[in-house]
């Protein structure tokens, strides 16, 4: 799953598509959204469109945005039996078949909107169901036969002499924008074929290498310009290679952001080149609050503390009680309310802990 962004806004105030690919078929749902979709926005969208059709999937691949790490993503995939894997930090490619879909999307709506820039979601049925009735490389049969076992009936046009001019135009818009999907389809296949065929190399890096992070991506929680900061940041060793087009790398505990970058992000470190400083590196600015916890993140302001609750953890001697507290955190919205053991909190908290126990007491 991800998000093309950053299209024209539409008439119906839509700039972006919400893209879901089924890994197995490659079957290919579209939905358009605003870019400021929220993670409960998301998540209806992602079962209006999917689990309506084709029930819970076992798992879920999507990018890295604050959609998906959300506590509200989080613990809604807990609660239905989804599993989610993040993809690679800052490179699309590991979530592969979406990244290729985006691609083709965003090759077809360009070439769509640069047309008609104010109705291009309007063109998103017929564009998926073109994606869906093609044949696709990686399964050799296209996305509908292998759901249904058959291929759907084409619209066909008739010309008969009708006496309700609407349905006529609307038949007719629909058809137009059928073969227009399928002529953009085309074109940005073969795009993305000689693209593939011209760039395809392997690059391998060995097992405590030096090499460099592009800060292509990264970016320090102090706002500055991107001209100031330095393309390259390390050397930093590679922990090791995940597959052919990711690595992992080992890098300082404060730096707080995902180990595992794109090679397209990495390069060699020749010994005698001047990089940044260690201490100068910047860090990633993450989407949501993350628990406070004495010296190893980030501490996040607590706004409120809305409740108390206890749970009783682990099995007969080793059980105990754990007491938590709900928290609406400073400067986020109520999706990322979460429930904190008291243990998370800095002591200047306590008093709303008090205040927050007590009144959940004298509630019960």
């Amino acid at each position: 799953m991800d998000f093309v962004v950053a299209l024209p806004k539409t008439e119906g105030g839509y700039d972006s598509v919400f893209v879901m690919v089924d890994r197995l078929t490659k079957m290919v749902h579209l939905a358009p959204c605003t870019s400021s979709c929220t993670a409960e926005q998301t998540a209806r969208l992602f079962f209006d469109n999917v689990i309506r059709l084709h029930g819970v999937p076992k798992n879920v691949v999507s990018d890295r945005g604050s959609q998906f790490r959300s506590k509200f993503w989080e613990v809604l995939c807990k609660l239905v039996g989804m599993r989610v894997n993040l993809s690679t930090a800052y490179h699309p490619q590991s979530d592969g078949q979406t990244e290729r879909t985006n691609r083709t999307l965003g090759d077809m709506l360009r070439n769509f909107a640069g047309r008609t820039p104010l109705v291009w979601d309007t063109f998103l049925t017929a564009a998926e169901f073109a994606l869906n009735n093609a044949v696709n490389r990686s399964t050799g049969q296209s996305p509908f036969f292998l759901n249904y076992g058959f291929h759907p009936a084409l619209p066909v046009w008739r010309e008969l002499e009708v006496n309700v001019p609407a349905a006529k135009t609307f038949a007719k818009s629909f058809l137009s924008r059928m073969t227009d999907a399928k002529s953009c389809l085309d074109a940005a296949q073969q795009r993305a074929t000689d693209y593939y065929n011209k760039s395809k190399q392997d690059v391998v890096f060995s097992e405590g290498q030096m090499v460099l992070l592009s800060t292509k991506n990264l970016r320090s929680f102090a706002e500055g310009s991107r001209k100031l900061l330095p393309r390259w940041i390390g050397p930093y060793p590679v922990e090791r290679m995940v597959g052919n087009a990711a690595v992992k790398l080992v890098l300082p505990a404060d730096m707080n952001i995902h180990p595992t970058f794109h090679v397209s992000l990495i390069r060699p470190y020749r010994g005698t080149e001047p990089v940044a400083n260690a201490n100068d590196t910047p860090t990633a600015v993450e989407p949501g609050p993350e628990t406070w916890i004495a010296g190893k993140q980030k501490e996040y302001d607590v706004e409120r503390v809305l409740d108390y609750r206890t749970r009783h953890v682990g099995k007969h001697r080793r059980k105990r009680t754990v007491h938590e507290y709900l928290v609406k955190w400073t400067g986020y919205s109520s999706e990322h309310n979460s429930w904190e053991p008291a243990r998370n909190f800095s002591p200047d908290i306590k008093p709303l802990l008090d205040e927050a126990r007590l009144r959940a007491t004298q509630s019960q």
